[in-house]
């Protein structure tokens, strides 16, 4: 678990994953999550000039806001994606002891 996976987050908000199949779209949504106070940039994934994943910190109406208008895009391949983050485990609890 990384630090902002541990890191507590604020009512009424979740975390998301927005990814990016190359590092342009992302950087420029993250241009403009720095002058939205509603979106706050928990963690970015990815090289330092090409970035591809960002962890932020955001309301569910607003990740649907987000997801409508990733999906309307009108470049597929500069469609920015938003999923819930999930913790990540490496077995599934479910699953019988193997041994």
């Amino acid at each position: 678990m990384t630090q902002a996976q541990a890191a507590p987050t604020t009512p009424g908000k979740a975390r998301y994953l927005i990814h990016a199949p190359g590092g342009a779209p992302l950087t420029d949504f993250l241009a403009l999550a720095d002058v939205d106070p509603e979106i706050t940039v928990v963690d970015v994934i990815g090289p330092r000039d090409s970035p591809h994943t960002a962890v932020v910190e955001i309301s569910p109406d607003k990740a649907r806001v987000l997801a409508l208008h990733f999906s309307s895009a009108s470049t597929p391949s500069q469609q920015l994606t938003i999923e819930p983050d999930q913790p990540l485990s490496m077995f599934d609890r479910a699953q019988a002891d193997p041994i």
